[in-house]
């Protein structure tokens, strides 16, 4: 009796490990993020595709100042798969050079005065959170 006991405890163990496995991998609606845009010493503007999929966006800014414009709120959202209010994206922003990055808001986007700017050979770690996943009324917040 004790070995069958045991048996079945070891088989819903392994069942219950599995769903905890599986639904870590759900946890967000996010498409899984991809390496790095490297947009040279040029300023870019990305869509909500490239915001959803890139980890790191990289400016040369030896030479000179550079922006990134970044997508509205509806393209930022209308790309993630099952978006929720209070969901975090991250992503970072690297300069590399002397030079700055400043941050663009797209339609219904916050930037937040510490998000806004990227100083000169300095990578920031930011959070997008989705404020309002409504159609017609998006709105996140750059942190």
């Amino acid at each position: 009796m004790t070995r069958k006991f045991m048996r079945l405890n070891s088989s819903i163990l392994v069942v219950i490990l599995t769903l905890s496995l599986l639904s870590l991998v759900a946890c967000t609606s996010s498409p899984t993020k991809s390496d790095f845009l490297n947009a040279g010493n040029s300023n870019i503007s990305v869509t909500g595709a490239q915001f959803d999929q890139y980890t790191l966006f990289r400016f040369d800014t030896s030479t000179s100042t550079n922006t990134l414009a970044l997508p509205s709120a509806a393209d930022i959202i209308a790309n993630l798969s099952s978006p929720y209010v209070g969901e975090v994206i991250y992503f970072a922003v690297a300069a590399d050079g002397n030079n700055s990055i400043t941050l663009i808001a797209g339609t219904n986007v916050t930037v937040k005065p510490s998000a806004s700017t990227v100083a000169g050979n300095t990578t920031i770690t930011m959070y997008c959170e989705l404020d309002n996943i409504t159609s017609g009324s998006e709105a996140v917040t750059i942190y």
